[in-house]
């Protein structure tokens, strides 16, 4: 959906048996700001065995067939997320440990060298 200034990513959550959802709703709409925060929500209901809706229209079907040669096993979809959250949690960590350390490597180098100065003096 575009806005007069923003842009959202909107997808819906149904049951193909045409049974309610949550409550009295046969379909939930979830929005959210960015499309790595949909591929996000996306990769968790994968995870919890909530799959996207196959097209199988006849129109489509050239479209349609190359979308699904293109598309993974669930299964495998949900390992290579699984390993790509870990990646960038490593990275995080990584990145968030260097820059703890550098200020505290800056200060004890200056610190040392002082003290190396003050005794020669």
């Amino acid at each position: 959906e575009q806005g007069f200034m923003s842009r959202r990513h909107v997808f819906a959550l149904y049951n193909p048996d045409q049974k309610n959802v949550y409550k009295d709703y046969k379909e939930l709409q979830l929005g959210v700001e960015t499309q790595d925060d949909m591929d996000s929500w996306k990769a968790s209901f994968l995870r919890a065995g909530v799959y996207p809706e196959k097209v199988s229209d006849s129109s489509n079907g050239e479209e349609g067939s190359s979308e699904g040669s293109t598309s993974m096993d669930p299964q495998l979809e949900s390992q290579v997320e699984t390993i790509r959250n870990l990646v960038d949690s490593y990275m995080k960590i990584v990145t968030k440990t260097t820059r703890d350390l550098v200020p505290k490597i800056v200060m004890h180098l200056m610190i040392n060298n002082t003290k190396d100065f003050i005794m020669g003096e």
